[in-house]
């Protein structure tokens, strides 16, 4: 199983995430990514709950196997391949398919035109704000951020500042700016900010207004 890189502790975040057509589910996520990809855990109950979602799709080649308090991850194969096996954590929590598995999280707000117009403006070139200046693009749902994607911000003379803003604030989405070294840290100084300033609030609770687009925070000191 993949864990966090050496000398960064794990911190997890509340999250809601799919795999394929399966889902939502329930989960947290951890702050950065593997090779780009989200990374979350589940409770016993909901992991069950995904192992027999998995069993009744024939599209997803994947099946989950409980032995003991383990839970294996079965490609094909007769018999099966073991692809991974998974304990429980410290908090009883598994951390399923990391690196392999393309959870994403789950949004109720599209983010389809948001989507194409980043691929268009990275496909353009675009002058960057500067070599650390990152946005964190999300869908705002109260409780959670759904984060979308992360990216150089443009410099705001740019003419893809302006498209990214506008596409953000049309589709209702969100966006923090912020410096960091690298994107994980951009990601991770991004769900600290909201989970510190959303952790009162209950799941399912609509949050009005939400975070504006291109909503500035400070560099994360941690």
């Amino acid at each position: 199983m993949h864990t966090q890189p050496p000398g960064r502790p794990a911190e997890w975040f509340p999250s809601s995430v799919t795999l394929k057509d399966c889902g939502p589910y329930p989960a947290e996520v951890l702050g950065h990514r593997h090779d780009g990809m989200i990374q979350p855990r589940f409770t016993s109950e909901v992991t069950g709950r995904i192992a027999a979602e998995l069993r009744s799709d024939a599209s997803i080649a994947l099946n989950l196997r409980f032995t003991g308090e383990a839970i294996e991850i079965l490609g094909l194969g007769d018999p099966p391949k073991v692809l991974e096996r998974c304990r429980p954590d410290a908090e009883g929590r598994y951390a399923l398919g990391h690196g392999f598995l393309p959870w994403r999280e789950h949004t109720t707000t599209d983010p389809a035109e948001f989507a194409r117009a980043l691929d268009e403006a990275q496909a353009g070139g675009y002058p960057p704000a500067a070599p650390d200046a990152w946005t964190v693009a999300f869908a705002d749902h109260g409780h959670g951020m759904a984060v979308l994607a992360v990216y150089r911000t443009p410099h705001e003379d740019a003419a893809a500042y302006d498209a990214l803003y506008n596409v953000l604030y049309a589709s209702g989405l969100s966006s923090y700016e912020t410096t960091a070294a690298c994107a994980d840290d951009a990601e991770l100084a991004a769900r600290r900010r909201f989970s510190s300033q959303r952790a009162h609030v209950e799941p399912d609770t609509v949050v009005w207004p939400k975070v504006a687009p291109a909503t500035r925070l400070p560099a994360d000191p941690r």
